[in-house]
């Protein structure tokens, strides 16, 4: 396996958090099944996102997690995650048009700390081994999201104002050009098992994924 040296990146447009899923505690803890590692945050990093989804389909299957290390895992997003308190506190303050800058401050404060919380028990968790792969993934997606950024970067600066519609378009096209690059550069970085054990996963989810959508319009 190639090790990858982090280097210093400009700051992420936050538009193209997108790019990661269950951005918001909340979400992560309210949209995965109880045994489903889909989607499952681990240590994956983005610029003000200190916890981030995978950021394709089936990454979490690279690390060929053992099944006591995902039941391990299970247990920390309930414990932590899905915390019923941290929910309900959360619930209470979003519903309320009212509440104080002090109660959006503690909300904000417990999240951190279940954050905090949840990031050392996945670091207990995980392999050294398991642990250097994401952090090396992690500076991939950093370069490949950000060199897509810098080739945009003058298109999208002259529609920001004028072209909704168009800068839209160009967040696509960086998306795609991000996540084009940094699959090709992952394929280059794992062994052959990660690879198989990534691709069958993220054909099972975006399958899972294209049913659900083929639901939602019946």
């Amino acid at each position: 396996m190639k090790a990858t040296v982090r280097s210093s990146c400009p700051a992420i447009l936050p538009v193209l958090f997108a790019l990661c899923t269950a951005l918001a505690l909340p979400a992560l803890a309210e949209k995965q099944k109880s045994t489903d590692l889909a989607g499952f945050p681990l240590l994956w990093s983005a610029k003000k996102t200190p916890l981030a989804g995978p950021f394709i389909p089936g990454l979490n299957a690279a690390l060929l997690l053992s099944d006591e290390q995902k039941g391990k895992l299970i247990s920390a997003r309930e414990e932590i995650l899905q915390n019923e308190k941290i929910q309900q506190l959360g619930a209470k303050v979003k519903s309320n048009p009212n509440a104080t800058e002090a109660e959006r401050d503690a909300v904000q404060q417990a999240q951190a700390q279940a954050r905090d919380q949840f990031k050392a028990r996945v670091e207990s968790i995980l392999t050294a081994g398991q642990r250097t792969l994401v952090e090396q993934l992690n500076t991939v997606f950093d370069e490949s999201l950000t060199a897509a950024q810098e080739a945009y970067r003058g298109q999208i600066e002259q529609v920001t104002k004028t072209d909704k519609a168009r800068l839209e378009e160009l967040r696509r096209e960086v998306r795609e050009t991000a996540v084009k690059n940094f699959k090709t550069r992952l394929e280059g970085m794992l062994t052959k098992d990660q690879w198989t054990a990534l691709s069958k996963a993220a054909a099972e989810e975006e399958a899972v994924a294209k049913n659900a959508v083929k639901v939602k319009k019946l």
